[in-house]
């Protein structure tokens, strides 16, 4: 309820069922790393990591904590940080969407420069979950940037099996329209 009032800019009536979930149950996670948010949309960076690694503690490394804090970590520009956690995330095997950890791992890694594990972690997302658009087009981008231009085409066929046409996929599908030597810059 709290994150609902948050969604509708009311924060004190926000922070007021937040606190008060974590006062029912300061056990399990879910009002902690709701606080997290809650402290990070806030602008109070500091107190959103405690309640993110209090979630952590208290869950004793569950997946869904794991991946939340790896989205705040990623959001903060920690990327390595953030991608550690995700993995953490899909080693929980009651984590019931491992897709999404891999999928946020893959976001993350291609922000840091010399990471070639997003495509490894595009993949897995999509082993879990073929019905990942995200996850299709990051990786279309990617092998296009490689020089892999079949396989881009294919994953941006994939892509859009499944979404909608967007700006990015319309950009690069007129890349890969291109001819090979325009392509190539000759």
């Amino acid at each position: 309820l709290g994150i609902a009032y948050l969604g509708q800019n009311n924060i004190i009536r926000a922070k007021k069922k937040l606190l008060m979930a974590l006062k029912q149950d300061p056990s399990i996670p879910e009002p902690w790393y709701s606080m997290g948010y809650f402290m990070e949309t806030t602008g109070n960076t500091d107190d959103a990591n405690r309640y993110y690694q209090k979630a952590i503690q208290v869950s004793h490394g569950r997946g869904d904590a794991e991946n939340n804090y790896g989205t705040f970590l990623c959001r903060a520009g920690k990327y390595k940080e953030a991608v550690s956690h995700f993995i953490l995330a899909t080693k929980d095997p009651e984590y019931l969407t491992p897709a999404d950890a891999y999928e946020n791992a893959g976001l993350c890694a291609t922000r840091i420069q010399g990471d070639n594990h997003a495509t490894d972690y595009f993949n897995r997302a999509l082993a879990h979950d073929a019905d990942r658009p995200v996850s299709w087009l990051a990786l279309a981008e990617l092998n296009f940037k490689n020089g892999k231009y079949r396989v881009a085409e294919s994953n941006l066929k994939q892509f859009l099996n499944i979404s909608p046409p967007n700006e990015r996929s319309m950009a690069l599908n007129a890349k890969l329209s291109e001819p090979r030597a325009a392509r190539a810059g000759i």
